[in-house]
């Protein structure tokens, strides 16, 4: 038996006719029991998952660590954009999230927003680019990122930190 609380009309969620320089973005998950999601986007299939103290098995990150993922994601392939309409040379991009949240909103024991209240993230940029270019880069980037825009238009204080070099950085750096 299916039960709609709301009525759908059959097809996209959201009606058609849009301009066509607006981009759809779609998703589906199913759940598999035990806080665990199989996400589907485009021919990408993925988990999202929480750790056992909270019901889950560990087996993939949480809904959140996913979105602090796609932050760092989203401003790499942004910094990669702008930079090559700017003519500068990247060597290496590194982006670190660390990011905050009550959980007493999750578990409605306060009236707080279950999103993140606190977010830093540090920019690592490799480039011989001069820093007058460098300038416009970053204020570019901080413009024209959808993910550290939605962050901050949901009232999320951000804090920026870029750090420019011509030395290479530590790739790969490890979050526990």
């Amino acid at each position: 038996m299916t039960v709609n609380l709301v009525p759908t009309p059959a097809g996209p969620l959201l009606k058609r006719g849009r301009a066509a320089w607006i981009k759809p973005v779609r998703a589906a998950g199913s759940w598999l029991g035990s806080m665990t999601t199989a996400v589907h986007v485009r021919n990408f299939n993925f988990r999202i998952d929480e750790p056992v103290a909270v019901g889950g098995t560990n087996s993939a990150p949480t809904p959140m660590e996913i979105i602090a993922g796609a932050v760092n994601g989203c401003l790499t392939v942004v910094i990669e954009t702008v930079a090559g309409e700017l003519g500068i040379r990247l060597k290496q991009v590194e982006t670190i999230s660390e990011a905050y949240m009550d959980t007493r909103g999750f578990k409605g024991t306060a009236e707080v927003s279950p999103h993140f209240h606190e977010y830093a993230l540090r920019i690592q940029v490799v480039t011989n680019a001069p820093a007058s270019v460098l300038e416009t880069l970053r204020r570019q980037v901080e413009k024209r990122c959808p993910a550290l825009n939605l962050l901050r238009d949901a009232g999320v204080p951000v804090e920026l930190v870029w750090e420019f070099s011509t030395d290479p950085f530590a790739a790969g750096v490890e979050v526990a």
